[in-house]
């Protein structure tokens, strides 16, 4: 119990010092690293909801934090689709400074978004109930730990052979990475709970280096949907540069898909 109750102090942590820069001095990186620690906390919050059966309701927990996270999010996707562009303008050896400067009003917008949405939050009372999810975690029988742990993996990973044992498709390989990463963030309280050695034969290392390949693929899938947003304030029209950019992402996400497939088919 103790290491699941550490666990769930380090995030909280973690989430409220840089929720605190964010509400006091807009902080791209502190709204990235509250948006990390939400996602860990969201997994062991799925855990604990499945080691206390009736007890405790994982979505509830984070509640209040669905607009903010939502809007953190947006933030961060189109920060990624910036730095792609740069990465292709270098590559491609052309600029494309009118899709920059799109993108960067975008991002303006997301983040006013973000900043208002904020004081709304920080005059709640409580984002998270302290008290009660600490007294869950306390609550859980410690005698059937092991075992229910061992239950909790091994439905993740029937889920993620089931996934792979359809037709692939962009919403399906999505959607391992979310059950990838949902492991990896609980990996080490996982292996302390259950005695293995390792997770479907995956190092933690490697299923980290696996949910970001995917991840880097995603950016490239979200891509499409700035780009043609951008293209219709241009009324569709598109330059010889930007058929160039396009053919460019298609030609990359194309490469990067065919190489996570292989991989994602030895998870069957």
């Amino acid at each position: 119990m103790d290491i699941i109750q550490q666990y769930y102090s380090e995030h909280k942590s973690v989430f409220e010092e840089n929720f605190d820069k964010a509400l006091n001095n807009f902080d791209a990186e502190a709204i990235h690293k509250m948006r990390t620690s939400t996602k860990r906390l969201r997994a062991l919050f799925r855990l604990i909801q499945f080691l206390s059966p009736g007890k405790f309701k994982a979505k509830k927990q984070l509640k209040k934090l669905r607009n903010l996270f939502r809007y953190a999010g947006k933030i961060r996707e189109i920060q990624v689709e910036e730095m792609l562009v740069y990465e292709l303008e270098e590559k491609l050896d052309q600029n494309f400074v009118e899709y920059s400067e799109y993108l960067l009003i975008r991002e303006h917008r997301e983040i006013a978004r973000f900043l208002k949405s904020i004081p709304k939050l920080s005059e709640q009372k409580k984002i998270l109930n302290d008290e009660y999810i600490l007294k869950t975690i306390k609550s859980i029988k410690s005698e059937s730990l092991s075992e229910n742990a061992k239950k909790f993996l091994t439905k993740k990973i029937l889920s993620i052979k089931k996934l792979n044992s359809k037709p692939v498709s962009n919403a399906r390989i999505h959607r391992n990475r979310t059950f990838l990463k949902q492991i990896y963030y609980l990996y080490d309280i996982l292996l302390n709970l259950t005695g293995q050695e390792e997770i479907m034969n995956v190092s933690k290392e490697t299923m980290r280096e696996i949910e970001q390949q995917i991840g880097h693929w995603h950016d490239k899938v979200n891509s499409f949907h700035y780009l043609n947003a951008f293209f219709k304030t241009k009324n569709g029209k598109k330059t010889e540069k930007y058929k160039n950019l396009k053919y460019q992402i298609i030609t990359d996400r194309n490469k990067m898909r065919k190489e996570i497939v292989q991989i994602l088919r030895t998870f069957v």
